[in-house]
């Protein structure tokens, strides 16, 4: 037997390189058997890459930075990109924090609310951050909203988020009049959401629909 999971991870630091720490990630997959579904200590499957961390940091590997090179000098231009840029790769601690913990909160569902407040805060961003926000709409299958992010284009995001993402509410009206209905029903609601709509265009509401339903006899 291997694990209960049928999988190891093994990491090892292999060089040093501008304050940072080369990690030899190697993981192993074993082969599960047919009949015990159980796993054995035979390799099923080897990957082996080299992510990089900040010296000191060798033993969290929530701390590391996931750039899952093949070669030990892929790694260290990964690590001169990064000094250069700052915004190519990411520990999985901050992935956690502010990609998939937010996205679990929220059951990976955005309103119009919440995805402008994403915006607001991508605009005040700098620009490592811009990515992680960029990355949980990623994650949350919000891709079109997070493109206009990523290209700055703020205010297409808005008319997006408008557009799919309206506020439905319900109100109730109720008539009362003495031995005499309402003659025409349909004239009437349509009178009334002419009304309402008025009303909702002089309150600063540029796109409204409304929607009135007779029901007699209640």
């Amino acid at each position: 037997m291997s694990t209960r999971s049928g999988k190891t991870t093994q990491r090892t630091k292999v060089d040093s390189y501008k304050g940072f720490s080369i990690i030899k990630v190697k993981i192993t997959e074993y082969w599960k058997s047919f009949y015990s579904q159980s796993y054995s200590n035979i390799p099923n499957k080897i990957d082996i890459h080299y992510d990089f961390c900040k010296e000191g940091n060798e033993t969290k590997p929530s701390q590391a930075y996931e750039c899952y090179a093949k070669h030990l000098n892929d790694c260290k231009a990964c690590i001169d990109n990064f000094i250069k840029n700052d915004t190519l790769y990411f520990t999985s601690e901050e992935r956690r924090k502010y990609i998939l913990e937010p996205n679990r909160k929220c059951g990976w569902a955005y309103g119009y609310d919440s995805l402008m407040k994403i915006m607001r805060e991508h605009q005040k961003a700098d620009k490592r951050m811009k990515i992680l926000l960029e990355d949980r709409l990623v994650d949350a299958n919000f891709h079109s909203e997070a493109g206009y992010l990523s290209t700055s284009n703020y205010k297409e995001f808005e008319e997006l988020v408008t557009t799919t993402n309206p506020f439905l509410e319900k109100f109730e009206v109720i008539t009362s009049s003495m031995c005499k209905r309402i003659k025409n029903p349909k004239q009437f609601e349509e009178g009334l959401a002419k009304v309402v709509e008025d009303y909702l265009i002089s309150q600063g509401v540029k796109k409204t629909s409304v929607k009135v339903n007779f029901i007699e006899n209640w």
